[in-house]
């Protein structure tokens, strides 16, 4: 390893695997079955082992090894199998979080058609199995149990990839349009796991543990990249069996005593709701150190909903990390100061123009015991930027200064990705002046940024933006239901005086609201037309959990999704 860090994820792994001790490794949790407990050295000596039995291209050119497995191992393999072989991992989800045989194979087929002739596919057995109607391209088939795998007998050298070759693909979450595939370098990923190392405040002996997904950034690079880049131990469960049995994720905090977690929003708030108090007995969250939590909007009630219910089992007032991040910056972009509690400024609704100050009505901190802010809508502090990442809010085309400006985020730095893929040249297409442009409207007060929402997400009246987000959570306490479950869209975004509704999902009782909520909902900043209720959970969401508004436009037009009732407030036109 050269004195300014590795070069490169080969090298990185390599000098990480080697350097630590026989008991730093990846545990993948059985539940049901015993434990697969793998050392990183062992880990580096199998996966190499699979990486010369890729399928080499005859050229002798760098293959796009599609990753398809419902299981953690076989994939991490297959990950760790194509950076040995020389050759660009990309994870796609398995059989469930796909939806089914019909979704996956459409999902593979637009994939695999953005390298023609250039990828191989490597599939769990259990998959080649159901004799799937997959695109013609050679297999690699990925056992479930780690005895089929061989290994090296000595470690393999990290081979001569350079900082500026593309290392592994991502997929971008897709919030407002179809996914794009995200070309990440290994000077990229270098980048971002040193500065997120910065950021947590880890040390050699720091924990991780995780059930995120591994197609998901926050997942791959977030969790299980950054553990094997610094050596630290990692407990790793599947995210189908957090959703059963959520309290598992505490119970492997607690019984491998890990200072390090991370989750979307959604985790944490379902963790809240869902563990029942007879399966924390004896649960201890007093090692964990930082709990990251982003990926989606953090809200106040998720905060303070965790804090509130796991803070007598020993979870400290300021274990929650709020932070900021995408494919496109590696993972992480900003992220609050570890050791602080969450920090929240109380915006205006209706100031929240472009170029324009926010109007703050006050701030407070989340912890045991802290009361609901009574006005405003409360936006978490993400922190400053992570080190080496440049950043500036931008309106118009120009840079937007001054204290609480909403401007939309732009980042340049060397964990800025290389682009995106193009589909005409096969290669990356770099951002204009190597800078991206989020799509994410926020502001920064004292040093720290706000992220409030997405610039598509906007609803325009009278000249005046609106946050979909921030009216969500205005919506969600007249009735009485979580904002995660509660969606406010234009049902036309080409008409300025079209209908804005709402679409309210798992609702349980009937359809229908008082006349105080009536009245309540035809008061906001933005009169309400229609309330739209599903009984089960049916809010198009992408892989990291944000909803999708223009998906949930299209469904609705076409009539496929299912509701239990529909009001109309009669607010149409008004304002």
């Amino acid at each position: 390893m050269s004195a300014s860090g590795p070069q490169s994820l080969p090298a990185a792994f390599h000098a990480a695997a080697t350097g630590a001790g026989p008991r730093a490794g990846v545990r993948f949790l059985g539940f049901g079955a015993p434990d697969v407990v793998i050392s990183y050295r062992r880990f580096l000596h199998m996966s190499a082992w699979l990486g010369r039995r890729v399928p080499r291209d005859p050229d002798g050119r760098p293959r796009t090894l599609i990753i398809i497995a419902n299981d953690p191992m076989p994939t991490l393999l297959a990950f760790f199998a194509a950076l040995w072989a020389g050759d660009r991992p990309v994870v796609l989800p398995g059989l469930k979080a796909a939806g089914g045989p019909g979704p996956l194979v459409d999902r593979v087929r637009q994939v695999a058609a953005r390298f023609p002739g250039r990828c191989v596919l490597a599939v769990e057995e259990a998959l080649l199995a159901l004799d799937l109607d997959l695109p013609d391209a050679p297999v690699l088939p990925l056992p479930a149990a780690p005895d089929a795998y061989g290994a090296l007998a000595e470690a393999p050298p990290p081979g001569d990839a350079g900082g500026g070759d593309v290392a592994f693909y991502q997929m971008t979450s897709a919030s407002t349009g179809d996914a794009k595939v995200v070309a990440i370098s290994h000077a990229n990923a270098c980048a971002n796991l040193t500065a997120l190392r910065s950021a947590l405040g880890a040390g050699r002996d720091d924990r991780m543990a995780t059930w995120l997904p591994l197609y998901h950034d926050m997942g791959l690079v977030g969790t299980v990249l950054l553990s094997f880049f610094h050596g630290w131990p990692l407990s790793l469960m599947k995210p189908s069996e957090f959703v059963m049995r959520p309290f598992r994720w505490l119970d492997a905090i607690s019984r491998f005593r890990c200072t390090i977690t991370a989750a979307p929003n959604f985790g944490y708030d379902y963790s809240a709701r869902m563990v029942a108090e007879r399966d924390l007995a004896g649960c201890d969250l007093s090692s964990l150190r930082s709990a990251v939590i982003g990926a989606e909007p953090i809200r106040f009630a998720t905060v303070q909903g965790f804090h509130d219910r796991f803070g007598k089992y020993g979870l400290r007032d300021d274990a929650l990390t709020c932070s900021y991040g995408m494919a496109e910056s590696t993972l992480a972009t900003t992220m609050a100061a570890p050791g602080s509690v969450p920090r929240y400024a109380l915006v205006d609704p209706a100031s929240t123009s472009p170029g324009s100050p926010v109007r703050l009505l006050g701030e407070g901190r989340a912890g045991p015991g802290a009361p609901a802010p009574e006005r405003g809508v409360a936006v978490f502090s993400c922190g400053g930027p992570l080190s080496g990442i440049g950043m500036r809010l931008v309106s118009d085309g120009s840079a937007v200064h001054g204290e609480g400006v909403l401007g939309e985020v732009e980042l340049h730095g060397p964990s800025v990705c290389l682009g995106y893929l193009d589909g005409a040249t096969g290669e990356p297409a770099p951002f204009e002046e190597g800078r991206y442009r989020t799509g994410d409207l926020g502001f920064v007060h004292r040093g720290e940024l706000f992220i409030l929402e997405r610039t598509k997400n906007v609803i325009i009246r009278n000249g005046q933006n609106y946050l979909a987000s921030l009216l969500e959570d205005r919506v969600a306490a007249v009735l009485g239901h979580p904002a995660h479950e509660t969606l406010v869209f234009e049902r036309d975004i080409h008409d300025p005086t079209g209908a804005v509704a709402v679409l309210v999902e798992n609702h349980r009782g009937e359809a229908g609201v008082s006349a105080e909520q009536a009245a309540a909902l035809r008061a906001l900043e933005v009169p309400l037309d229609e309330l739209l209720f599903a009984r089960k959970r049916v809010i198009p969401r992408t892989t990291s959990g944000k909803k999708r508004y223009q998906e949930t436009r299209r469904l609705l037009s076409q009539q496929a999704m299912p509701l239990s009732g529909v009001i109309e407030l009669g607010a149409a036109g008004e304002s």
